[in-house]
């Protein structure tokens, strides 16, 4: 094999699927053939060239929620795994001699960098020298697995509002941030009350929130006020709201009207560089504490492997759909919810794996 292929965002609202040359390890580094790759809301804004991470570059090969199996190894390789062995790949690359500075894979690294291949979108790609790798199960289907990366962001995120089972919780959007939010809070963590959040046009997405273990679901296109309503749910008002919500920026105004006295708000939803309205007076009377978190930390992506391993967690219930290269157009169409009448709660790309 000579050659392989994979997909590249030109950063201007279009994309094509191009062959590359088969990959090498580089020194200390290693090729994983990708088994299957989830497909991310910020995706969407790589396609249209919207960066919104350091050092993002257009074109690329995008795809950051990795899982696959190790192909070869550079004979100085020191990452822990062995060739045959699937892996998560973390997207964080603190440092590597093969580049310097801080990579993330399918956000940092362009296409004229050796091969070219180091996103999920694309059937084999490089791994350099200092990544985290993670064994992973073989018994549970690579396309479930995928959920890792978002995984271990909501662990991150759990861990900085110090969520707890006496916790009552709100998750705005049920994108699959939100639903693997909900169901990392309800099976892990056992919160007594989760709400979850979404609008007329999310209603496969609040059923599942139900399936995974939320208590309750809200379409705030249907209520005049959501904050009071919230507030009469939850008796006072939620000790922890998440906003996951991608693009709209209303909740967070919601989140700090909606939370209890002395109340942590985590915000893990992008806006798109919009500016938020919210009175920052109700930041100081409640006396609220608000977080931003980026994703998740080498820590968090070894446990959200560990979660995953141990087969307790709802991974079918989230996994949504699954496409081939050959269906790109379709995927990257229920992605960014074209598609009429159909949705998904999660779009996840398989590669052939014969």
């Amino acid at each position: 094999m000579t050659t392989c292929r994979g997909v590249i965002f030109n950063g201007d609202g279009t994309y094509a699927v191009r062959d590359f040359p088969f990959p090498e390890p580089l020194p200390g580094g290693a090729v994983v053939k990708v088994e299957a790759v989830g497909l991310c809301a910020s995706d969407v804004s790589q396609f249209h060239g919207h960066p919104h991470v350091p050092g993002e570059v257009s074109p690329v090969v995008p795809g950051h929620e990795i899982v696959g199996r190790v192909h070869a190894l550079a004979p100085d390789a020191d990452l822990g795994v062995t060739v045959g062995q699937r892996v998560g790949i973390d997207l964080l690359v603190l440092s590597s001699p093969n580049r310097g500075g801080m990579s993330l894979y399918g956000y940092t690294i362009p296409p004229d960098f050796e091969h070219g291949l180091w996103g999920g979108y694309g059937e084999y790609m490089g791994i350099l020298a200092g990544s985290h790798l993670v064994p992973l199960a073989d018994d549970i289907p690579a396309a479930e697995l995928t959920l890792i990366e978002p995984l271990s962001s909501i662990i991150n995120w759990s861990q900085l509002v110090n969520l707890s089972p006496r916790d009552k919780l709100v998750i705005q959007g049920p994108g699959h941030m939100g639903l693997i939010a909900a169901a990392y809070a309800s099976s892990m963590i056992g919160v007594k009350q989760i709400v979850v959040t979404g609008t007329d046009r999310d209603g496969l997405r609040l059923d599942t929130a139900i399936k995974v273990g939320a208590h309750t679901t809200i379409n705030v296109d249907q209520v005049d006020d959501l904050a009071g309503e919230v507030r009469s749910l939850t008796r006072g008002g939620p000790s922890v709201v998440m906003d996951l919500s991608a693009l709209a920026t209303k909740p967070v105004h919601d989140a700090v009207e909606m939370a209890a006295f002395g109340g942590r708000i985590l915000l893990g939803g992008l806006k798109d560089e919009k500016p938020v309205e919210i009175i920052s007076d109700h930041l100081v009377t409640n006396s609220l504490t608000m977080i931003g978190g980026a994703g998740g930390t080498p820590a968090t992506f070894a446990e959200a492997a560990k979660v995953l391993n141990s087969g307790a967690f709802p991974t079918a219930e989230l996994l949504g759909e699954t496409y081939r290269l050959e269906q790109i157009d379709v995927a990257m169409e229920m992605l960014q919810r074209k598609v009429p009448g159909r949705d998904a709660v999660r779009v996840v790309l398989v590669h052939d794996q014969t």
